[in-house]
């Protein structure tokens, strides 16, 4: 698998800047990298590659930047299968009642749409559980 790379927009408090995400398969792992003229190139290397990207952006959500990427909103998570066989690129999206279509990981989103990795596995467990709760009936 050769690696792709796209232009996004990144976001801290009122700015909002052009940046360069791109993910490429090492080996059985994948590596995730993000640069932008206003902070340092990160890259990071995981057994796929959503856990790739919220590695990613654990460096820069303490400095406040958040990454417009699909796999940044809240109400998006995989699945184990997902992560296993489609090596994380591809994730559900979870509503309060069903899980949804498989959305692009890396599809460009507005960081504005996008929140942490910690609010959106919070939010995604209350998700599945809602879901689940829902099935029990």
């Amino acid at each position: 698998m050769t690696g792709r790379s796209l232009e996004i927009a990144v976001r801290r408090g009122e700015e909002t800047v052009p940046a360069t995400i791109g993910w490429r398969r090492e080996g059985w792992r994948y590596a995730v990298t993000i640069s932008s003229a206003r902070f340092d190139t990160i890259d990071e290397v995981a057994d796929d590659a959503f856990d790739a990207l919220c590695r990613v952006r654990g460096h820069l959500e303490p400095l406040g930047w958040r990454i417009g990427v699909v796999g940044a909103r809240t109400d998006v998570w995989p699945s184990g299968m997902a992560r296993d066989q489609g090596g994380g690129l591809r994730a559900y999206r979870v509503g309060t009642d069903r899980i949804g279509d498989l959305v692009d990981v890396f599809e460009p989103a507005d960081p504005e749409t996008v929140t942490t990795v910690e609010a959106q596995r919070t939010e995604a467990d209350r998700r599945f559980e809602l879901i689940r709760n829902a099935d029990a009936h």
